[in-house]
């Protein structure tokens, strides 16, 4: 690959950091002995390393000399020459590590402009170079060779610059890697039938199809990898966020899944932020719950022990509000559809069985007539507008209906109640229809009232839950009786019974004809 801008260094150097991060870093060399020389036309510095090879540095009559060699000019008084002796000043009482470190922290001064500025870098770079010794071989250690296989310029910026966070799955996928290392940088990597890789390969971002062999391990970073029957890995199959297409070949050092302990951590680390935020909202509810029934510690806790009966007796006027409320409506319907209502209740009366039946057959099949009366009406153009009139009407007229035949059964319990004797009836009339609703009302509503009284007592939870059972039992079957009663009389409009003397009935029972039966009854006589 073309190289000018020496990405090929930069790669080499940064994969193996993140590969052998102990081994392969250049290291600072040690200096044995320095000399420091400075006068009014020079200033010079000698270092002595370990295994030879020494460094000058001469400031001399407007030039720069490194081992010799001109590396520039400067000006004699001037920035560098005044910043170059304060490096000399504080190099004299130095030795050794602090020295090499203290000269590696040195820079020019950063208002050079021009010449004067390059033959500054140019020294800089010099002394970097001249305290750091060289790798033993390519960048890896010692023994390991890298090698960087053709690819894209932009692959290997878009490598370097890539996150940090992908720069460390591929240092988790190369550590421990044998000592010669073939990468692929988004290129792929095929290994026909026959043929043999000697070491271990590193493909990122691309795919690899091995069908030879590789004697090493094969590290996919980011890619595909397929190994069709007859291939050979003698390593490892090392895989990071890649995706096997086959696997029929032999991979003698396992298969590695190098991110599968960061996905597990991940998973428990999800389940355990669901479980706190689970457990957070159980608390704030059991709190909730428990400042709206027993009340806080700054001042409503006081009154805690007063709750049961503030609720018991609350339960009662509530049930009396609703007595009332239903009894108006009564009065409303008897003022208004006082025969209905008493078509109603006589047939409430008569059949309770034969109601009760209706009643609930209507209430399941409720929302079925709802839907298949929108839909008949909506597939035709002229029933539109209807829908939408149908749509809200009909539940409501549900509910109509229901409260209707409620308030018929009422009617027909308040009678029963006015000739059942109890004193407490006596204010109930007959004759009255409105007097016999709120009685009937009063009945059907009594295991409420009760439960509420009884909850103010404690110990009595299980007898108040109870009656509200026996309660809600009893105004169930009222209303689908009374329901069930509408729906027969068609709202109160058609008789289902007519009043029969017993000679009528016991003729319509036996299928004769009244008149006829009178008939037989008197050439008896």
């Amino acid at each position: 690959m073309r190289d000018p801008s020496g990405f090929i260094r930069l790669l080499t150097v940064a994969l193996a950091l993140v590969a052998f991060p102990a081994d392969g870093l250049a290291q600072v060399r040690e200096v044995v002995a320095k000399q420091v020389s400075v006068g009014a036309d020079e200033a010079t510095l000698e270092l002595d390393f370990t295994g030879g090879d020494p460094l000058e540095v001469a400031f001399r009559d407007g030039t720069i000399t490194v081992d010799g060699a001109e590396l520039g000019m400067f000006e004699p008084g001037g920035e560098l020459d005044a910043a170059w002796r304060a490096l000399l000043g504080q190099a004299v009482a130095l030795e050794n590590g602090p020295l090499v470190d203290m000269m590696l922290d040195w820079s020019p001064p950063s208002a050079l402009t021009g010449e004067a500025a390059e033959v500054a870098d140019a020294l800089d770079r010099t002394l970097e170079e001249a305290l750091r010794s060289p790798a033993a071989s390519t960048p890896g250690g010692d023994g390991v060779s890298i090698s960087i296989q053709n690819g894209p310029e932009s692959a290997l910026r878009r490598l370097l610059l890539g996150s940090m966070a992908r720069l460390s799955v591929i240092e988790e996928a190369l550590a421990g890697l044998g000592p010669e290392v073939s990468v692929y940088i988004e290129e792929d990597l095929d290994v026909p039938t026959g043929e043999i890789v000697e070491g271990s390969a590193v493909v990122i971002g691309g795919s690899a199809r091995v069908a030879g062999e590789i004697r090493g391990d094969l590290v996919v970073v980011d890619g595909s990898v397929a190994l069709d029957e007859g291939s050979v890995v003698t390593g490892e199959l090392r895989l990071a966020n890649t995706r096997v297409l086959h696997n029929v070949g032999v991979v003698e050092g396992g298969v590695v899944d190098v991110l599968e302990d960061e996905r597990s951590e991940t998973v428990e680390l999800r389940e355990q932020i669901r479980s706190e935020v689970r457990d957070e909202i159980r608390r704030d509810l059991r709190d909730e719950i428990r400042l709206a029934t027993r009340g806080t510690d700054d001042g409503f806790s006081f009154f805690a022990p007063f709750q049961s009966v503030v609720r018991g007796i609350g339960g009662v006027i509530e049930k009396v509000f609703i007595v009332l409320v239903l009894g108006l409506l009564g009065a409303g319907a008897v003022a208004f559809a006082g025969d209905n209502l008493e078509l109603v209740a006589e047939t409430a009366r008569r059949a309770p069985g034969r109601a009760t039946a209706v009643g609930l057959a209507g209430t399941f099949l409720l929302i079925p007539v709802w839907i298949l009366g929108a839909v008949a009406l909506v597939v035709s153009i002229v029933g539109i507008p209807v829908a939408l009139v149908w749509l809200p009407l009909f539940p409501a007229a549900v509910v109509v209906a229901g409260l209707f035949g409620y308030l018929a059964v009422a009617k027909n319990a308040g009678e029963w109640l006015a000739d059942s004797g109890y004193a407490w009836t006596d204010w109930v009339r007959v004759s009255n229809p409105v007097h016999t609703i709120i009685a009937g009302l009063i009945g059907l509503v009594l295991a409420f009232v009760i439960a509420d009284m009884v909850s103010i007592l404690p110990f009595f939870g299980f007898l108040s839950g109870l009656l509200v059972f026996v309660g809600g039992v009893l105004t169930f079957f009222a209303i689908q009786v009374g329901f069930g009663a509408v729906i027969l009389t068609r709202g109160g409009r058609r008789r289902e019974y007519r009043a029969m003397d017993p000679d009528e009935a016991w003729a319509s029972a036996m299928g004769m004809d009244p008149d006829e039966d009178d008939a037989r009854r008197s050439s008896d006589v």
